[in-house]
């Protein structure tokens, strides 16, 4: 399975499970307070999206640099694999690479986790507190 397969496997197996754990605790918040306003369930959702983005960043810097710190170079060749295959030019190969290694820096890698899973929990909590909110009585 190809290195990028298995990234955007990874990264959409990520969404259903933070969904469930917003969903798990807009719940929670709704049952131990009665009522959940839509304002209770976006600043629990996104109490959820923050912490979720912070373990993840934290997780990404543990395997960019002590478990896989070959990570970004692996990443880079197996680019140039593809770049080769798809017949480009050694300029426009060596170009994309430092575009590749630049996105595997573990600063990237951490910025992406931060920025991507807090992004993801924000439209998530958007989502589920619409309809997991306390219906008010007309």
């Amino acid at each position: 399975m190809q290195a990028g397969t298995i990234r955007g496997i990874g990264g959409l197996l990520s969404i259903p499970i933070q969904a469930i754990g917003i969903y798990m605790a807009m719940q929670n918040t709704k049952k131990l307070t009665g009522v959940l306003s839509y304002g209770q369930a976006l600043k629990t959702g996104l109490l959820v999206a923050v912490t979720v983005a912070i373990v993840v960043a934290a997780f990404s810097i543990v395997y960019c640099t002590l478990i896989n710190p070959g990570y970004a170079e692996f990443m880079v060749k197996h680019a140039q694999k593809a770049m080769i295959a798809k017949g480009e030019s050694q300029q426009q190969i060596n170009q994309d690479s430092a575009m590749v290694a630049q996105q595997f820096t573990t600063g990237m890698q951490l910025m992406m986790a931060l920025v991507g899973q807090f992004f993801t929990g924000l439209i998530i909590s958007l989502i589920i507190g619409m309809v997991i909110k306390t219906k008010t009585a007309k």
